[in-house]
């Protein structure tokens, strides 16, 4: 009920947004009086320019026509000064031939289907798609007949822009199509815009989710429907940010637990391996001496053990995003590789490391045991792999394609031994907890954990950890995503 009653108080709050019907409708509002204006625009650019005398109106050949057929048998002849650009006209002698006039093809066609007709003016062409064609004859004093070719288009004035141009309607209605159609993609960029923006804040809330960044503020966004999407969403980050601080709470009890009972179990090994050398120190024979040295040995494996299992429940508690800090890769770089050498230089083992094209003005997100995650690496290397053993690290520029990430590019690290490499069974498995590949990793003292407690600080960080072949050896890469500053 209370849950209820919260979501209906913000969904009153939430009113003073935009419906997104009212959103829609104000872009289609957009569209229609644009259309309006564009249309009156065509009628008024038209009008203007049949009273200033550059286009005959569509009606004036036809309200003219008897006229014109009066005045040319009034003459007796016909010539283009005398007859409008209104008309298309053509004299055909008594045989039918044409001899002169300005027909285009299709008008001389028109006028001679007219002609076999025997009519005095009717209808030569209509089609639902266009204006009908009208023709009317004129009987000159030498017995050949003036054939004249009309529609009620609006014509230009000028007979040489009537023949070098487009008819002068469809012309206009061309371009007030194409400046529709460009008004349209406009509106359909600005509403598209809009859209964006009113749902960034559900995208920003999203994103900070996805990457478990859970204490922030829902901003509210500008449309109404939105906003009840964003309440869900918010409802949503406070369910799992409790559910997480509960699991976290719950796994940090765990390891405590753990970590704990493997610190009481410490005491008494201490003892056994005490007391099995002071029974070495003893009077024994070959066979009690033996066993006790067994006891010693196993002793020793087992507080091994125990130190590893220490160490996995600390690179647990790393996933906890609280745990991490922004760091400079090239600052990075530069302690792994410090690290790295003190390991080499203990070892006695042969090592080399490079740092290419790593700036320092790209930062990392990491844990306080990324470095050992590194030396991990290392010291895996020295001890299964053989040496020289060779660390890199390696900056790539690489812009996310999602617009909204700050990933400005990949930090790899790279440690290759020239061991015996990796089995197709340890590609497959190494990274996991316990896993020993008897066939080619199997060493003394070896638990199955280095790789994995690597894997688990390199995923809290947000990167990955590959295993892969080289023609020398072995070679384990970290990958850590870099943003700038």
């Amino acid at each position: 009920m209370d849950r209820l009653k919260t979501f209906g108080k913000r969904g009153a709050e939430r009113r003073r947004g935009m419906p997104f019907s009212l959103f829609i409708v104000r872009y289609f509002a957009y569209v229609l009086f644009g259309a309006l204006f564009l249309a009156g625009a065509v009628v008024s650019l038209i009008i203007v320019a049949v009273d200033s005398g550059a286009l005959y109106p569509g009606n004036y050949a036809s309200i003219n026509r008897d006229a014109m057929v009066g005045a040319i048998e009034e003459r007796g002849t016909a010539s283009a000064d005398d007859i409008p650009s209104c008309y298309r006209w053509g004299v055909f002698d008594e045989s039918g031939r044409l001899v002169d006039g300005d027909f285009d093809a299709r008008s001389e066609g028109l006028a001679k289907e007219f002609l076999q007709d025997g009519g005095i003016d009717s209808v030569v062409y209509s089609s639902p798609f266009a204006s009908p064609v009208y023709a009317a004859r004129a009987m000159l004093e030498d017995g050949s007949v003036c054939v004249l070719v009309y529609d009620f288009n609006p014509d230009f004035a000028s007979k040489t822009l009537r023949d070098r141009l487009p008819d002068p309607q469809g012309f206009i209605l061309a371009v007030g199509a194409c400046l529709f159609v460009a008004m349209v993609a406009l509106i359909a960029m600005r509403a598209s815009h809009m859209m964006r923006r009113a749902l960034s804040p559900l995208v920003d809330a999203a994103h900070r989710i996805g990457d478990r960044e859970l204490d922030f503020e829902v901003i509210n966004g500008s449309v109404r429907e939105a906003n009840d999407v964003l309440d869900a969403v918010d409802d949503m980050r406070k369910s799992l940010k409790t559910s997480l601080e509960a699991q976290w709470a719950a796994e940090q009890a765990q390891r405590d637990a753990l970590s704990s009972l493997a610190h009481d179990l410490k005491t008494p090994l201490t003892i056994v391996r005490g007391n099995a050398d002071l029974l070495l120190e003893s009077s024994l024979d070959e066979e009690q001496a033996a066993s006790a040295r067994f006891i010693g040995d196993a002793a020793c494996d087992m507080e091994d053990f125990i130190g590893r299992i220490i160490d996995v429940t600390r690179s647990s508690g790393g996933a906890h995003p609280e745990g991490r800090r922004v760091a400079c890769a090239r600052g990075l770089c530069d302690e792994a590789v410090r690290e790295a050498k003190a390991l080499a230089s203990a070892r006695g083992s042969s090592f080399d490391a490079s740092i290419e094209g790593v700036p320092s003005d790209v930062f990392v997100r990491i844990d306080a045991d990324i470095v050992q995650a590194v030396s991990n690496l290392v010291d895996n290397a020295f001890e299964y792999g053989a040496s020289p053993v060779t660390m890199r690290c390696r900056y790539a520029s690489e812009r996310a394609a999602d617009a909204s990430s700050d990933v400005a590019g990949r930090l790899e690290i790279s440690v290759e031994d020239e061991g015996p490499g990796f089995s197709e069974s340890a590609l497959a498995h190494a990274s996991e907890r316990f896993y020993r590949d008897d066939a080619a990793r199997m060493r003394d003292g070896h638990h199955g954990l280095g790789l994995a407690i690597a894997s688990e600080r390199v995923r809290a960080c947000g990167g990955t950890l590959a295993l892969d072949n080289t023609a020398r050896g072995a070679r384990a890469t970290i990958t850590l995503p870099c943003f700038e500053a």
